[in-house]
């Protein structure tokens, strides 16, 4: 008997397993751009639920080692590993040195990200590029039908990846990018031959070393100062916990969004129109 393509699409979506019982206890995860900011709150949560350790990549090698000094200290040495790498050039004998230690990891959090609107190659290749390249290396790393044992990686996109606004035109098409990157890798029909979940987490305005800066280009500084007084804003630590929260429960190719340290699932399209940014005062 021929059973169509469309049935047994449906058959197997059904048979995918959930994750909630899901638990951080004992995983090898690591954590781009975690010497400060998002990351580290991220690694710290992490460590908060007794992960085997947490390999924290990042450029910045002052900040780097005082956040793996610090963290050794609470939580102990074995817990923390600093690597000093940019992920847009480091990626392969970064990835080298973590397998030849560990042997697998369980849990990629693609974090590491810049804003810099007058330099949108650097801004595309670090985002989009970067957490690409990434996804795609440990993706193949992880997936059981490649030997591996499975995993998670977590993208962190933004709320800009869904929000039509006049601002951060080019983080913001790196941000469209991940979006679409978790949400197509990460498809349970992926995911059933490889068990491993991809999905994202886009943050809100989040007070960070990041948003402290000038965002915009010259011309909006004025529109976005008002912007910003409008919006709701959030700790970086806000982002970490719900990172922790998250993996225990996240869907495989599926955007979630944490906003004011609330978790949610990600709308499709959030317009911030003109005339609403005429209204501002």
């Amino acid at each position: 008997m021929h059973i169509p393509a469309s049935i047994i699409l449906v058959i197997a979506i059904s048979s995918v397993k959930t994750e909630s019982d899901v638990d951080l206890k004992d995983k090898v995860a690591v954590v781009t751009g975690a010497a400060r900011g998002i990351g580290r709150a991220i690694a710290d949560h992490l460590l908060k639920e007794e992960v085997r350790v947490v390999i924290i990549v990042d450029k910045n090698l002052t900040q780097g080692l005082v956040t793996e000094t610090e963290f050794k200290s609470k939580y102990g040495e074995e817990k923390v590993w600093f690597i000093h790498g940019d992920i847009t050039i480091d990626l392969d004998w970064v990835f080298d040195e973590i397998f030849e230690r560990y042997g697998y990891v369980n849990f990629l959090v693609n974090n590491a990200g810049i804003i810099n609107e007058y330099d949108p190659v650097l801004t595309i290749y670090t985002n989009a590029v970067g957490t690409t390249l990434w996804s795609q290396k440990f993706y193949n790393a992880m997936r059981v039908d490649h030997g591996g044992k499975g995993g998670t990686i977590m993208n962190i996109a933004s709320i800009d990846a869904y929000s039509i606004d006049p601002f951060l035109w080019f983080y913001k098409t790196t941000k469209y990018a991940i979006y679409g990157l978790s949400v197509g890798l990460g498809h349970e029909w992926n995911y059933m031959s490889t068990n491993v979940r991809v999905y994202a987490l886009c943050p809100g305005f989040t007070y960070t070393q990041m948003t402290d800066q000038q965002m915009v280009v010259d011309e909006q500084v004025d529109i976005f100062t008002k912007f910003r007084k409008v919006i709701i804003w959030q700790t970086a630590d806000q982002v970490g916990q719900a990172v922790a929260k998250l993996y225990k429960f996240a869907k495989t190719g599926t955007a979630y969004t944490v906003e004011g340290g609330e978790l949610s699932l990600s709308p499709l399209v959030y317009n911030v129109s003109g005339e609403f940014l005429l209204s501002l005062e």
